[in-house]
């Protein structure tokens, strides 16, 4: 059965290049690949693992088998011993870094007030003071978990305190309009204590996040295969060949 089907198969390219003016070169190499397909016991022929659709494409993986492989687990000294190489080859801490840090100065230049919410500086920092600088700082922290390669709740909680600190500068600037001295130490405190745990919690999910495209979507990103040519120097795709012969 496997073998009519092949010869069905053959006689249909035949017939096809026959019609396009192709020479039969090119016939015999595509019978080539035909035939290296590995087969099973009952004859029918296998796609080799990894390989759903044209070569070299990773298998896709279901949506619950993703949500579960994107899980890793938690490797202190291991992610301990790997921050340095973190912090200097990757832009992981850096990015959400100077952003709070921008977002302070946008934000102690533009002085925001209820009375000038139109204005568009206003507008803007009150984006990335709510975003980068109070508590949870969110923003930063997304940002260093989906660009960490592993540690991602270690820059979290680094992200986090910079965050608390940045809000600790506009609180004892007077900028925030705290009113009094009991309130300001409350509200330092809290920033202090929830920032480096909001953001090692919202760091790992970003980078869980992070997996879960990845593995979901294993050819998000990737480059097309430059066309193959034939031996009559015509570029053409795998999927166009086969196209032709379904007609």
């Amino acid at each position: 059965m496997a073998r009519a089907k092949r010869t069905i198969r053959a006689e249909a390219r035949r017939r096809y290049r026959a019609e396009q003016g192709l020479p039969d070169d090119t016939m015999v190499a595509d019978e080539a690949e035909e035939t290296s397909a590995p087969t099973s016991a009952s004859g029918q022929t296998r796609q080799q693992p990894g390989r759903p659709g044209q070569p070299g494409q990773p298998a896709r993986l279901g949506i619950g088998t993703a949500f579960r492989l994107s899980f890793r687990p938690l490797d202190i000294r291991g992610d301990f011993r790997a921050l340095p190489q973190i912090v200097t080859r990757t832009k992981a801490l850096w990015v959400p870094s100077l952003l709070t840090v921008g977002s302070t100065l946008v934000f102690l230049v533009a002085r925001p007030q209820p009375t000038n919410q139109g204005d568009i500086m206003a507008v803007l920092s009150t984006f990335l003071f709510q975003y980068f600088i109070q508590t949870p700082a969110i923003g930063g922290v997304f940002i260093a978990g989906f660009l960490a390669p592993r540690a991602s709740w270690l820059l979290g909680i680094i992200v986090g305190l910079v965050s608390a600190a940045c809000y600790a500068v506009l609180a004892l600037t007077g900028v925030l309009g705290i009113p009094s001295t009991t309130v300001l130490s409350e509200v330092l405190s809290a920033a202090f204590l929830l920032s480096p745990v909001m953001g090692a919690l919202f760091a790992s999910a970003a980078a869980w996040y992070r997996r879960f495209l990845q593995l979901s979507s294993p050819n998000r990103g990737r480059k097309n295969e430059p066309p193959r040519r034939g031996n009559d120097g015509r570029s053409r795709s795998t999927s166009g060949q086969k196209a032709g012969v379904r007609r």
